[in-house]
């Protein structure tokens, strides 16, 4: 295999990194799809996210193959790739990270996409040592299969392990976290507890680690926008329809409409304006003017003062 090659050292960029999850599947048809990555590039959009589990339809995984496709036939050579490696469908709360699957997965992903990878490790194995991980995960940077590596769902603390051990071996070390985390938070206990949720303290590992924080169901799964399909109306009534859920998302709309923002965008720019560590929120617009709206919302992170979020947390 013959990938163009990349540089590890350039960090990740962008206002958002477009979710592919429903790619290719009747929810986003292949055309629709196409679209959406063509007005996510014309938007200034630099970062996909997408795994080998992604696009779930007849049978088959049609997120990455059709990504690919269009990364050939867009010649959109400054897009970077997340994609990721350890999950089995069938056992959502448990990944496989024994080193020959992380490598394997890496490379066939790789190949569909055409171009080195940003390789997370979608789910943690505690079965497997950090130190055989991260030493796969090395391997596939050497071997020009991933630009970079991180993790998805791993707890601050085996990821504060993984640093560690890099930073002593010499290894390619995690640069990318990408947790659960929206403006509200989940009820207690979590309804899918094996997701790790962002909190103050995985935050600051992060930063202290020199991490991008590349967080998914930034919108509440729907919850936060103002308007949604339904869909997920059970697991909104499980995990955020609590009174701190209920009163967060009555402040973000009644500030949205005062800044004339969409409440999804205010959402969005909220995430991304914290720090120190870098934050790059993960979106899944289903159409071309969700997709609008919500970089256009996520770029506007300069409009969130500490004031601002004091009073949309409702912190004295």
């Amino acid at each position: 295999m013959t990938l163009p090659s990349t540089s590890a050292a350039t960090p990740l960029a962008g206002v958002a990194a477009l979710g592919t999850f429903e790619f290719g599947t009747p929810a986003i048809p292949d055309d629709r799809a196409r679209l959406l990555l063509d007005d996510f590039q014309e938007l200034g959009g630099r970062l996909i996210d997408t795994a080998p589990t992604y696009g779930p339809a007849d049978g088959a995984f049609r997120a990455e193959p059709l990504i690919g496709a269009w990364l050939r036939a867009a010649g959109a050579t400054g897009m970077r790739v997340i994609t990721k490696a350890g999950l089995d469908p069938a056992r959502p709360h448990q990944g496989d990270l024994r080193p020959e699957r992380i490598l394997a997965s890496a490379r066939r992903s790789a190949e569909r996409l055409g171009r080195p990878v940003v390789l997370l490790l979608h789910r943690d194995d505690p079965a497997v040592p950090v130190a055989e991980i991260a030493d796969a995960a090395d391997r596939t940077v050497r071997e020009g299969v991933a630009e970079q590596v991180g993790a998805s769902n791993w707890t601050a603390a085996r990821l504060t392990a993984w640093a560690g051990y890099a930073a002593a071996a010499r290894k390619a070390a995690p640069t990318v976290t990408a947790p659960l985390w929206s403006f509200i938070p989940r009820a207690d206990p979590p309804e899918e507890p094996w997701l790790v949720e962002a909190d103050p303290g995985h935050l600051a590992m992060a930063a202290r680690h020199g991490m991008t924080v590349v967080p998914y169901r930034t919108l509440a799964a729907g919850y936060l926008a103002a308007r949604h399909s339904g869909r997920h109306t059970h697991h909104h009534a499980r995990t955020y329809d609590t009174a701190l859920g209920r009163g967060r998302r009555d402040r973000l709309h009644q500030t949205a409409a005062a800044l004339q923002m969409t409440p999804h965008g205010l959402a969005l720019a909220y995430l991304r304006a914290h720090r120190p560590a870098p934050v790059i929120p993960v979106i899944g617009p289903r159409t071309r003017p969700q997709l609008a709206e919500s970089m256009a919302g996520a770029a506007q992170a300069g409009r969130i003062t500490p004031a601002l979020a004091a009073y949309l947390e409702s912190r004295p």
